[in-house]
């Protein structure tokens, strides 16, 4: 329901952007091209439904971004993430002894929606601050294979490992998943911009973490980034309204 919800908001947003964008007259389209670097979490059979800081780690990633308008932009991906979970930082399932590690590689693109006007005008000699919060969603494709250890009693194994670890094999996986999340962009100078933003990610798949029905298969995977991006203006927008 929250991602319906949140897919909703993006689409009045995209119909409503017309009329809040600033009368500057006509602005170039381009393109930036940057790099990003994120903590990652993760939420599913082997981890609280809140994010648990012990199982926070760290990715990278490049990107593009094409400025359709002031309000609008498209982004495309790529991401490198590790993940990981462990029953010890849950209490209610400490006694099962499931930890997993993956790394994931993430193809993603967005929609962003500025949901105020980004400044066109050059920064340089100016004291004013050319901030933009924006919101945005996605879709991608994501391969992983995560590497499931059982490392409590082998006398108890047989209560808890029902099916074999990693269920569904070693081999690598994939899966669809349908990234969501809101930011804040800096215009820091005449060519470069500095973003803030955080994004999760539903997967319609419950072996992101390689368990599922020796936990709880009614139970979707998660995982999550936050983090720092920098880009740097490809053709514009400065250099060219001259």
């Amino acid at each position: 329901m929250h991602t319906r919800a949140f897919l909703l908001s993006i689409l009045i947003l995209l119909a409503g952007a017309p009329l809040i964008q600033a009368q500057r007259g006509l602005i170039p389209r381009f393109w930036e091209a940057g790099i990003g670097l994120y903590t990652t979490n993760y939420s599913g059979d082997l981890a609280p439904d809140h994010i648990s800081f012990a199982n926070t780690r760290y990715s990278g990633g490049l990107y593009a971004r094409y400025h359709w308008n002031p309000n609008i932009q498209l982004r495309g991906s790529i991401q490198y993430l590790r993940l990981s979970g462990d029953d010890r930082h849950h209490p209610p399932n400490a006694g099962r002894s499931f930890r997993f590690t993956s790394n994931l590689l993430e193809f993603s693109g967005f929609l962003e929606i500025a949901l105020a006007n980004i400044a066109y005008e050059p920064p340089t000699g100016s004291q004013t601050y050319y901030f933009a919060p924006y919101v945005f969603a996605g879709a991608g494709v994501a391969l992983y294979s995560p590497k499931v250890t059982y490392y409590g009693p082998e006398r108890d194994r047989p209560l808890f490992e029902r099916e074999p670890i990693p269920e569904g094999g070693r081999a690598r996986q994939t899966n669809v998943v349908f990234p969501f999340g809101a930011g804040v962009r800096l215009i820091a100078s005449d060519f470069v911009a500095i973003s803030a933003e955080a994004c999760a990610r539903p997967a319609p798949s419950d072996l992101i973490d390689g368990v599922s029905r020796n936990g709880n298969p009614e139970r979707k995977d998660w995982y999550y980034t936050a983090g720092i991006t920098v880009s740097y203006f490809l053709n514009g927008p400065w250099y060219m309204k001259n």
